[in-house]
């Protein structure tokens, strides 16, 4: 299962609003897991939640657990932090990750050396605790 970083409370950050949608998505994550929703007319991923298959439009597909592993498609490096919140983090790494069950994400790549990264590397989940009971997905390099 992926790391926790409860120890590590970032207070003043934003935290996320669920919806009826992405209720589930959240939930799991305040629980350590990264769930997303998975169609079994076609076998697709849907990322982010919907309430159709992005694929074949089929009812709203199911949530499962996905590995939390995958792979750096691309980053940006924050020099100016957007909210004060942020600026003990700068400069910090923006990434999109693709997951290896295939859907994309964009994330936080923390404790990352800009020079160690390449398209392709394999990154992991962890779960920062923003406040007691919430937590938002980040990735760290494999």
């Amino acid at each position: 299962m992926a790391d926790s970083m409860a120890d590590d409370q970032v207070p003043g950050k934003p935290l996320p609003e669920p919806t009826a949608v992405s209720a589930p998505y959240w939930a799991a994550v305040d629980d350590g897991e990264l769930r997303m929703q998975h169609c079994a007319d076609c076998s697709g991923w849907t990322f982010p939640p919907s309430t159709r298959c992005r694929h074949c439009a089929a009812g709203e597909p199911h949530w499962r657990p996905v590995a939390g592993t995958g792979e750096l498609l691309t980053w940006s490096v924050v020099h100016q932090a957007p909210y004060p919140s942020y600026g003990p983090d700068t400069p910090y790494v923006v990434a999109v990750v693709r997951l290896d069950e295939g859907p994309q994400l964009m994330a936080n790549l923390l404790d990352a050396d800009e020079g160690a990264l390449a398209i392709g590397a394999r990154v992991r989940v962890v779960f920062e605790e923003r406040a007691p009971g919430h937590r938002v997905p980040q990735f760290v390099l494999a």
